[in-house]
Formats: structure tokens, sequence, C-alpha cells
């Protein structure tokens, strides 16, 4: 029964097509996840990111199984996670983003190490790239200025903006800069307003971050922050209505959603980008914190992290678990 309620949930997802008249204009306070296929291991302090086609992950911690250092795949017409490459030696906390012009991943920052312990590990300086086609890994032999472990990174417009994270001693950032694929060149922008470990997603030239940490005086945020690319300028926008750290963000249409927590694994939530206003909701989701999330199709998925709630077992999950969100959304979202 449950492979054939899984089986119906992903021809949804496939002739999904959900125009202007079918939104709903009352809006859920609750969100159900479904189970998906199980990642290849368990995995923490990944990065993900998404072609509009398939979803990746780039590295991550196994738990008990060590350190990964492959980037995979996850095909959600067929339900299936395989491995699209192999980086080299173990990192962990990466910032990356896809860029449709070049079809690659660009890979910056976080804690590297061949041997695959924390202790003996540094921040990776330079920059990876994975072709989504065919698997190659590259190095680019240039010196990020923002290398960083748990910084995030958006793509607009095929330019990469990378910011915040935890340089070594723990130094956390307030810089923001732009990477250019096509010049292979950095530039720095404008500083954010705190100093934070701090996930984000981009609508429409904004990035929006939600909370974070600043590992040096050990503080979470409860912060909305947004940087209008165009302006070169941020601004708060609210706050959220908890503090919270190592979440996952993901945005659909002029939605954010923002998934897990350092303290309250069970969050979700949404933020509307429009009406400047954020949603906390109820759900079925597992307890998840450091957990990795992306939209497809207007569906949300939620794949692996962490949990303090497995006694006897290792914290780190392998699990995938899947919802609709397009109830929330006011129109039609793309892939």
């Amino acid at each position: 029964m449950k492979i054939l309620n899984l089986l119906c949930a992903f021809i949804v997802i496939a002739g999904l097509n959900m125009n202007k008249s079918q939104a709903q204009t009352k809006q859920p306070a609750a969100i159900t996840f479904k189970s998906a296929a199980n990642l290849p291991y368990p995995l923490t302090w990944t990065t993900s990111v998404t072609d509009g086609t398939y979803i990746y992950t780039i590295s991550g911690y196994k738990g008990f199984g060590g350190f990964s250092s492959e980037v995979l795949k996850y095909d959600p017409q067929v339900n299936k996670w395989s491995v699209l490459a192999n980086m080299g030696g173990n990192r962990i906390q990466t910032a990356a983003a896809y860029v449709p012009a070049t079809g690659k991943i660009y890979v910056m920052g976080g804690i590297g190490g061949l041997g695959g312990s924390r202790g003996a590990s540094q921040i990776f300086q330079g920059v990876q790239t994975v072709d989504v086609k065919t698997g190659k890994v590259e190095n680019l032999h240039i010196l990020n200025p923002m290398a960083s472990t748990y910084g995030s990174a958006v793509e607009w417009n095929n330019k990469i903006y990378i910011f915040g994270g935890t340089r070594d001693g723990k130094r956390t950032l307030n810089s923001l800069y732009q990477f250019d694929p096509q010049t292979a060149k950095f530039t720095q922008l404008a500083d954010m307003p705190e100093s934070l470990q701090a996930a984000g997603a981009v609508v429409d030239g904004v990035i929006y971050t939600f909370g974070g940490f600043d590992a040096f005086t050990k503080r979470q945020s409860y912060s909305i922050n947004a940087y209008d690319i165009k302006s070169n300028t941020w601004k708060k926008m609210g706050k959220l209505p908890e503090f919270l750290a190592a979440n996952s963000v993901s945005a659909c249409g002029d939605k954010v959603f923002v998934v897990g927590g350092y303290d309250d694994e069970d969050f979700i939530g949404y933020y509307d980008t429009k009406a400047n206003q954020f949603v906390k909701l109820k759900s079925n989701m597992e307890q998840r914190r450091a957990t990795a999330s992306a939209v497809y199709n207007n569906y949300l998925f939620v794949f692996g992290g962490s949990t303090r709630f497995k006694a006897f077992r290792s914290s780190t999950l392998q699990t995938t678990q899947v919802a609709n969100v397009a109830p929330f959304l006011n129109n039609s979202a793309s892939k």
C-alpha cells in the first residue's frame, strides 16, 4: 500500500499544472509530508541545489559512516537517488549554487580534509565546479575571499551571491560577494546587517535570509533580512516567530519555505515576500536540524539532517520527505 501511495504521489508531481484559477484563497495552516526514496546513506551538513529537473546534494557528514565527498543526484520523476560525481577529499557545510548558463554547480567553502577528521580539517579556499550532465569535477584555482563554513550561496541572472558563514577561529562574517562565472571574478557588495551563518533564497532579484547563528557570540537570530541586488542595499523585513539556526530554505514562486532548526527540529513555515508575512505551519515532518531542502514542480523535498531524539542510534538521517506546497501559492510556480 505504501508503494502504491508513493507511486500515485509522483504521478501527481509529473502532471501537476496548477493555474491561477486553481489557487486557493484561504491558505491552510498545516502541511502534510509523505515518504520518498531514502538517500543512499545518512547525510547531514550537506548542501542542496536544483537545476529544475534534478535535485543535488554536495558532500556532507554520514554520521558513523564518516564523511562524504560525493555529489548525489535525485530524480523526482522516478523517485531515485544516484551518485553523479566524487569531488575528492571530504567536506561539510559548503555553499553551492547552480548556474544555468554554464550547466554547472559551483561549490565554495566548507570544512575539508583528506583525513576525514574535523580536528585536522581546514576551510576550503578555492572554487570547484560540477558539470550536471557529465559529472566532471573541475578546480578553478581561484581564491575565494568569502571562504567560510556554513556560508550560503544563491544564483540570480547567472551570477552567484555568497554570504555569511564562519571563518577559522569562530569569526562569523557579515560579508556578501558576487561571483561571475564568466569572468571568474569576485566583487564585494554591501555587508549584511548581522554577522551570521544564515540560510537564504532569492525571489525576484531579492535575497532573503532567515535567522542564523553567530559562532563567536553563540547567538541565534530571528531576523528576516532582505538584500536588493539591483540597489545593493539590505533591509530588515521583520522577525521569525522564534530564534532559528541550522535551518534550510527553498523558494517557490513568491514564497520561501523555512525547514528545521537547531533547537526546534519541528519548525516549518513560509515567508510571503509580497505580504511581508511569515506563517508557521503544523506538520508531520520528521524532526530535523542541519537538513537540506529543494522545491521541484511545486513540491517541497526535505532530506537528511540530524536529530537529537534518536537515542542509542546515529542521529544522522537518511530519510527523504515530500509535501505539496501548491495550496500555499498565489499562482503557479515554475520548477
